[in-house]
C-alpha cells in the first residue's frame, strides 16, 4: 500500500512538473519578441520630409529624425540623382559593384528607446555578410542598390505611427 501512494505521489509530482515546464516554456514564447521581418521597401513607404525618414507599409510607419545630410543622401539616392561629387554612399555602392558585392538586405531591427539598430546583409558569390549600420547609412546605400528594406513586424507595430490620421 505504501509503495502505491509513493508512485501516486511521483506521478502527481511528474504532472505537476509537467505543467510548470509548459507554462513556462508558454510564457517564454509569448514575451519573445517578434523577430518576423515585414518588407516595407520597394512597394511600401520611404519617404524623407525635412529631417525625418518615414518608413513603412500601408498607413503604419516609422517617424525617425536623423541629420540634415543623411536626410538630404536618402532623397538623392530615391531620386538616383548623383550630385556633382558623389556621396560616400555613391562611393561605397560603386566599390560594391566592382568588387561583385550585392547589398542582398536591409533590417530595421530594434529601438532601444534612443537608437534605431539595423543590419545590412551583403552577398559575393556563396558568401553573405552582415554587417551592423546606422539605419540612415544603410537606407542610404539601399536606396542606390535597389536592395530591399524589411522591419520587424513588433517594431513597426510598437513604434510605429498611423500616418494616414495625420493627413
Amino acid at each position: 500500500m505504501k509503495r502505491k501512494q509513493n508512485y501516486n505521489f511521483l506521478y502527481i509530482l511528474f504532472f505537476i512538473i509537467l505543467f510548470l515546464g509548459v507554462f513556462s516554456f508558454a510564457l517564454l514564447i509569448q514575451n519573445k519578441p517578434s523577430n518576423e521581418l515585414i518588407k516595407v521597401w520597394p512597394g511600401g513607404i520611404l519617404e524623407v520630409d525635412g529631417n525625418k525618414i518615414i518608413l513603412g507599409i500601408n498607413c503604419t510607419a516609422i517617424v525617425a529624425e536623423t541629420s540634415s545630410e543623411r536626410a538630404e543622401n536618402i532623397q538623392l539616392g530615391l531620386n538616383k540623382i548623383i550630385s556633382k561629387r558623389p556621396s560616400t554612399y555613391d562611393t561605397f555602392y560603386e566599390v560594391l559593384k566592382s568588387f561583385n558585392i550585392t547589398l542582398e538586405r536591409v533590417e530595421l531591427l530594434y529601438f532601444d528607446g534612443k537608437y534605431y539598430y539595423a543590419d545590412a546583409v551583403f552577398k559575393s558569390k556563396d558568401k553573405q555578410l552582415r554587417i551592423d549600420l546606422m539605419p540612415s547609412d544603410a537606407i542610404g546605400l539601399a536606396v542606390r542598390a535597389d536592395a530591399e528594406i524589411y522591419v520587424n513586424k513588433s517594431l513597426l507595430y510598437e513604434i510605429g505611427k498611423d500616418i494616414c490620421e495625420e493627413e
